[in-house]
């Protein structure tokens, strides 16, 4: 069977992967191929505000048809192996794609398989996950009706896609309670399996200052080890409690493509993901394969912002790469925008050292604290920069 070969081959046409494919035709690239089965494209950050009724379903998604770059080919089915050395991908359909230079954005996937009893619990619509475009109107009927009981909440180290959002549905539904007068008859907890909410203390004083505002226990250092009827399994230091729940919402457990250890693209180390400089992106052992987004082990929050970043960065290795010049350097950028409140969101923006980043000027408020504005950029701005910039290469 003949081999379709590509100046560059992007895997994956999620936000990452359709921003890559759309910089390189921007930059010149006069041939782009992009592997991609799904037919419609969603957009992940919206889910929490459409799971707690502050956004309509139908802004969530767009046919992919539509957002594929002008000039690049469109292979509409799955990568399922490369051979890292010749960098042939074969297909799900049979055929073979070939790229010069191959870019991994294939993304990751919810495993709920991975806590026992969750798939059960979701189907019985007690559980629920605002992570899920599949269950968000389930999500959202169950927070909205709630009265009274008990209410955990998840949060989990990596591997996670927006980790830090996940105090997002926290946060709003606890807001709506205390708008409609319920709160002080839920009992609400934030499980989280860290030792701490935030690696960062400023962020973790933050999203601690809005917890304590609610009356939110926090249970650090513990995890749901499984839900067994209407109660969850909690672990903690290897002590397992068991807890009724009325209501519980998950932060989803995750795994990484099965493309990339089935092309012997991960470590020991990594779990599966991809093994990748985490400055250059580029891939430690093939120098012509580059990884972005959820699919890379950076050893950094995964989420959209640290995207636009990334994407950059491998655009412009690729182009230094052949003309021999030093490659540059992804310094972890990432940000995590928390609402707090119908109409409130915190915008920390942070990179790997640690350090607090702003990418508006320093005249402009404080972006760690709500704020009105915050929420206006994350709620309406960004899905419309998302839609007619990102994921056009224009932003």
């Amino acid at each position: 069977m003949a081999t379709h070969r590509h100046d560059v081959l992007v895997i994956g046409a999620g936000n990452g992967g359709l921003a890559t494919a759309a910089r390189l035709r921007r930059k010149g690239c006069p041939d782009v191929g992009l592997v991609e089965p799904s037919t419609r494209h969603v957009y992940k950050p919206l889910q929490n505000y459409v799971g707690l009724g502050l956004a309509d379903a139908s802004e969530l998604e767009r046919p992919q048809a539509d957002l594929i770059p002008d000039g690049v080919t469109w292979h509409r089915t799955a990568a399922v192996a490369i051979d890292p050395v010749t960098r042939v991908v074969t297909c799900a359909d049979g055929t073979e794609v070939a790229g010069a230079d191959v870019v991994l954005a294939p993304g990751m996937a919810i495993d709920w398989d991975a806590i026992p009893g969750a798939a059960e619990a979701l189907q019985q619509g007690w559980a629920i996950s605002t992570f899920d475009d599949a269950l968000l109107d389930r999500a959202w009927e169950r927070i909205r009706t709630m009265q009274r009981g008990t209410a955990i909440f998840t949060l989990h180290g990596q591997p996670a896609s927006g980790r830090e959002t996940a105090m997002k549905p926290l946060l709003l539904a606890c807001d709506l309670w205390r708008r409609t007068g319920v709160l002080d008859a839920i009992d609400v907890t934030l499980v989280h399996d860290e030792p701490q909410l935030h690696a960062i203390a400023a962020i973790d004083a933050e999203w601690r200052r809005h917890l304590d505002d609610l009356g939110v226990e926090v249970r650090l250092g513990t995890r749901v080890a499984a839900i067994e009827g209407d109660e969850v399994v909690l672990a903690t230091d290897g002590v397992e409690t068991r807890q009724h729940v009325d209501l519980l919402h998950l932060l989803p457990p995750y795994v990484a493509s099965p493309l990339v250890a089935a092309s012997g693209l991960d470590a020991p180390s990594t779990d599966g993901f991809a093994d990748v400089d985490p400055e250059t992106l580029r891939h430690r052992t093939h120098p012509r394969i580059w990884t972005i987004g959820d699919t890379a082990a950076l050893g950094d929050a995964r989420t959209g912002g640290a995207l636009r970043h990334q994407t950059r960065i491998v655009v412009e290795n690729i182009r230094r790469q052949r003309a021999g010049d030093d490659l540059d350097r992804y310094d972890g950028y990432t940000v995590a925008p928390v609402a707090t409140a119908k109409g409130r969101l915190s915008f920390a923006e942070y990179d790997r050292s640690g350090s607090l980043r702003r990418s508006l000027p320093a005249r402009v408020r404080d972006e760690l604290r709500a704020h009105r504005a915050w929420y206006v950029l994350d709620r309406h701005v960004l899905p419309r920069l998302y839609w007619r910039g990102i994921v056009r290469g224009r932003a």
